[in-house]
């Protein structure tokens, strides 16, 4: 009796968790949808995968662009975002020693100006036009050490190469072992800059390690960077773990506060080289700032915050990562905070997120959710400032 009761109590237990669960993602949709301000969907032909890492985002008079670099056609595919179809697509070099033939990042400055970045070296960096023809090749000069040549860049997502004054600016990412404290310093510059003009590559002092990271272990994932570029020609930084932005303009820098009402409690370092899944755990449980993006349209910026998320040590860490409900911070023109909107799991993918001419655009290819559709790309825009 009393085992039969304990299943029962268990059972309507859950069903209230369950309940209450659906209750809070229903209100926190209806929140969101305040802001909606559309949908866009792409249709994907059968060589077209799904995750879209690497793209880039062309406004053109009253057209919009979305440039797909696919791995699998070696070809860049443009995406007209009005009708959701491909207007025409971009096969690129790729047969070395002129061509990439892994393409780690795609820029695109204009129709005619788009370039292409080979992993892990600026060596070899290709500017192509709409036809795919080679414009120019950039190559730096070789270092006598070949690990002084590697510049491990990301070239996506929220760390996007950009070009700024003819020189492209990079965020490139340690190789050294970052599990040793001594490693955590101001001597690693996350920005490497190419210039054009003279053939050089240099790095930005304000990229460095923050004070607070110095001298302490933290996971991989957890040391990275965003930045982004205003209109005035000023770099943003945003660092995971800092509620301040960093804002740079002619070599001089200043902060600017730019917390999120869901941080609570600073971060906390790990006393000791953490396990596998000390990592994880500490990856999905805790809050921090993903990326910091520039709207050159309405002029504000928005700041995306991952929330805790809920860790088992015997689920899919990327499953448990796409579950996390997350936030987008909206700052005027000044940084003074106008907004934070909060977002459930499950059903936009934080990492493909994009700024367009209608406003912050959200792709909803995220693994865990329910409607995906391998056919088609299904993005929904926000418009925070609508109410304003």
């Amino acid at each position: 009796m009393t085992r039969f009761l304990g299943s029962i109590t268990f059972i309507v237990l859950t069903f209230i968790l369950t309940s209450a669960c659906s209750k809070r993602e229903e209100l926190l949709v209806e929140e969101i949808e305040k802001y909606r301000e559309g949908e866009i969907n792409l249709a994907l032909d059968d060589s077209t995968s799904l995750d879209f890492l690497r793209t880039s985002y062309l406004g053109k008079g009253d057209k919009e662009y979305l440039y797909h670099h696919n791995e699998f056609k070696k070809n860049i595919q443009v995406y007209d975002l009005e009708r959701g179809l491909i207007d025409h697509e971009i096969s690129y070099p790729h047969i070395e020693p002129l061509g990439i033939k892994m393409v780690q990042g795609i820029t695109v400055v204009s129709a005619d100006s788009i370039f292409l970045f080979p992993s892990l070296f600026i060596r070899g960096s290709l500017l192509i036009n709409n036809q795919g023809e080679i414009i120019s090749r950039y190559l730096p000069p070789k270092t006598p050490k070949r690990e002084e040549s590697i510049v491990n860049h990301s070239s996506f997502g929220s760390m996007p190469t950009l070009l700024l004054n003819r020189e492209l600016r990079f965020i490139q990412l340690p190789l050294f072992e970052i599990s040793n404290p001594a490693n955590i310093n101001d001597k690693f510059r996350f920005e490497v800059t190419y210039s054009i003009d003279s053939n050089s590559t240099s790095e930005i002092p304000e990229s460095a390690f923050p004070e607070f990271y110095h001298n302490k272990i933290w996971a991989g994932h957890d040391i990275q960077l965003s930045r982004t570029i205003n209109k005035k020609n000023q770099i943003i930084y945003s660092w995971k773990y800092l509620d301040s932005l960093t804002v740079v303009a002619d070599g001089q820098s200043k902060s600017v506060y730019a917390k999120s009402d869901y941080i609570t409690k600073e971060a906390v370092p790990f006393s000791m080289i953490p396990s596998s899944d000390q990592k994880t755990k500490y990856v999905i449980e805790n809050t921090k700032y993903y990326g910091i993006y520039y709207d050159e349209f309405r002029d504000v910026y928005y700041r995306t915050v991952q929330l805790p998320g809920k860790y088992d040590i015997n689920e899919i860490p990327k499953e448990m990562d796409a579950l996390r409900d997350f936030s987008v911070i909206v700052l005027d023109s000044t940084f003074n905070k106008i907004n934070e909107v909060r977002f459930p799991g499950g059903i936009y993918n934080i990492y493909r997120a994009f700024v367009g001419k209608r406003g912050f655009y959200l792709p909803k290819n995220n693994i865990m959710n329910p409607d995906l559709k391998e056919d088609i790309l299904s993005i929904d825009i926000f418009d925070f400032t609508a109410h304003e």
